[in-house]
């Protein structure tokens, strides 16, 4: 029988940010006139919730919450954010994501770590995480399981930062990729480039374009006047993200750096502004992670797509931006993969506790009755003695239990934490189910 414990509850992540949102209803959420800790508070006295954290920035709205297993609190969310924002659910839905257990928890160490950020590798979103977390322990929102979640993913912030170069990576790569781009296609004098996406990152891509020496530059975001507040400095003009098809054939470059989650040009609308374009060739360059161009556009005649694994395979000293992100994802990756394996042998914690309690009970037992028989021993000698048996136990039970501890973090470790409380439950009256099959196995 599985035993339930608090790191059962699910972890949920439930948001609203730049990669799925207009600007314009991200500035709603981000300056409503009430408190933050008042929307803290009311989603930690939500029924069914043992721990919550919300944090709150510029470019989003996230809130993380452990909720019981039969619970899902989505919709109650969505409410205290509405009510707490002025925006109406109806409006915050079609651009809300929810993630669940690992997904929910990779997301926290990729926001930390400046992956999801506008700008790569930013370094305030770290303080923001930390702000976030102060919070939640102020109003008692803040569970074990959720403070070492978060301290996961402060850690892995700081390691991606120091140890890959990523807070240089959103500053280099738009000069890195057009440079590697100008070595392949030639010159950009004289050309009209779209740029897809008006965030931070958008800005430093097009100043690295009017560097270049394009003759205009046109910029495309889910917020055209953004967009056309940026493209005036380069004599272009600002659309919506719905004209980039027409737009496709009429540029020559087109730079997308935006951190939307699926692809914003397919395959097809790229064949057909060839089409249109009458041979022309066109020059795609996507600099986004997830990519912001299907792959198989490349392949359509006319077409050259540049993106950044073809930068990191053949763009020589150009690669290290791209480098750097790649290895910030397996920190973030390894450092998943040990919150879980910390969290699931800590399930093994009470069958050990328990053991090693029958171990010291025994011990008490023998050296009792040993003091009854040995009156002739001065207390000094019995000391020893009880010093001596305490520490011989000690030693034959550690590397068994470092070894069972190692044993349920795998990822089957639930079929050893089974075995163990089979054998050493602390109260086996409320436990008659036998271990699993599986378990009786392992320890035969």
């Amino acid at each position: 029988m599985r035993r339930t414990t608090p790191d059962d509850n699910r972890f949920l992540a439930v948001g609203i940010s730049h990669a799925t949102a207009p600007l314009d209803l991200l500035e709603q959420l981000y300056e409503s006139p009430k408190p933050l800790d008042d929307l803290a508070q009311r989603i930690a006295d939500t029924e069914g919730l043992s721990a919550s954290l919300v944090l709150s920035t510029c470019n989003r709205m996230e809130v993380y919450v452990e909720a019981a297993p039969d619970t899902d609190p989505v919709s109650v969310l969505d409410t205290l954010i509405a009510e707490h924002t002025g925006v109406g659910i109806q409006e915050l839905t079609p651009y809300q994501y929810v993630r669940r257990d690992d997904d929910a928890l990779r997301h926290l160490l990729q926001v930390a770590s400046g992956l999801d950020s506008v700008v790569l590798g930013e370094d305030q979103i770290l303080g923001q995480v930390k702000e976030a977390l102060d919070r939640a322990q102020r109003i008692g929102a803040a569970s074990k399981t959720l403070n070492q979640a978060v301290q996961a993913a402060l850690r892995t912030g700081k390691r991606a930062r120091n140890e890959t170069g990523l807070n240089e990576a959103g500053r280099s790569l738009a000069t890195a990729g057009l440079a590697f781009f100008e070595r392949l296609v030639g010159s950009l004098d004289g050309k009209t480039a779209l740029v897809i996406g008006a965030g931070s990152f958008g800005g430093v891509v097009l100043a690295a374009l009017r560097r270049s020496g394009l003759s205009r530059v046109h910029m495309a975001n889910r917020t055209p006047e953004k967009a056309q507040r940026l493209a005036e400095t380069a004599d272009g003009r600002g659309y919506p993200l719905e004209d980039i098809p027409r737009l496709l054939a009429e540029v020559d470059v087109v730079v997308s750096c935006t951190a939307a989650t699926e692809p914003l040009l397919r395959v097809r609308e790229v064949a057909d502004a060839m089409t249109a374009r009458g041979g022309r060739d066109l020059y795609l360059l996507d600099l986004s992670l997830p990519r912001n161009i299907e792959p198989e556009a490349g392949q359509v005649p006319g077409i050259t797509l540049v993106d950044l694994q073809r930068i990191a395979e053949e763009g020589g000293d150009d690669e290290l931006s791209v480098a750097s992100v790649e290895s910030a994802h397996r920190i973030v990756d390894a450092e998943v993969e040990t919150l879980k394996s910390a969290r699931r042998a800590a399930r093994a914690n009470p069958a050990l506790a328990a053991l090693r309690a029958t171990a010291a009970d025994a011990v008490d037992a023998e050296l009792g009755r040993l003091g009854k028989r040995l009156n002739a021993l001065d207390v000094e000698a019995l000391q020893e003695v009880s010093r001596t048996v305490r520490r011989i136990v000690d030693k034959v039970l550690h590397q068994p239990t470092v070894r069972a501890r190692e044993l349920a973090g795998r990822p089957d470790g639930e079929v050893y934490v089974d075995a163990l409380h089979a054998l050493f439950a602390p109260h086996p009256e409320s436990d008659p189910a036998p271990a699993s099959a599986s378990a009786q196995e392992v320890m035969a």
